[in-house]
Formats: structure tokens, C-alpha cells, sequence
């Protein structure tokens, strides 16, 4: 089997998966971007909150 004949099943193959792909609609998608953008502001922001808290109780202990 050539080359060729390889490079061509295996993008026929290619086309047939995707074809098969159930795909979301635009909503969806919509949504779930907005869901991961406030997911990872809110897991910022709290992860900034309890850094300041830490840092305050470290340089609380070290200088006392």
C-alpha cells in the first residue's frame, strides 16, 4: 500500500469521524465561555483573597 493511498483512508476516515460528531449549538457555547470566564475570575479572586490572608498571618508571625 502506498503512501499515498494511506495518507488518503486515513483523512476519508477523518471525514467520516468528524461527521459524526455531535456538535454544540451556538448557545451552548455561549454559555459555557461565560461559565469558564466567571469560574476563573471568581477562583482568582478568591485565590488572591486567601494569599493576602496567608501573607498578612506570616508577616504577623515573623516579626512578633
Amino acid at each position: 500500500m502506498s503512501v499515498l493511498t494511506r495518507v488518503r483512508e486515513y483523512f476519508a476516515s477523518v471525514r467520516a469521524e468528524v461527521s459524526r460528531v455531535s456538535w454544540p449549538s451556538r448557545k451552548e457555547v455561549v454559555t459555557f465561555t461565560v461559565l469558564v470566564i466567571l469560574l476563573t475570575v471568581a477562583l482568582g479572586l478568591y485565590l488572591g483573597l486567601v494569599d493576602l490572608v496567608l501573607q498578612h498571618l506570616l508577616r504577623l508571625l515573623v516579626t512578633k
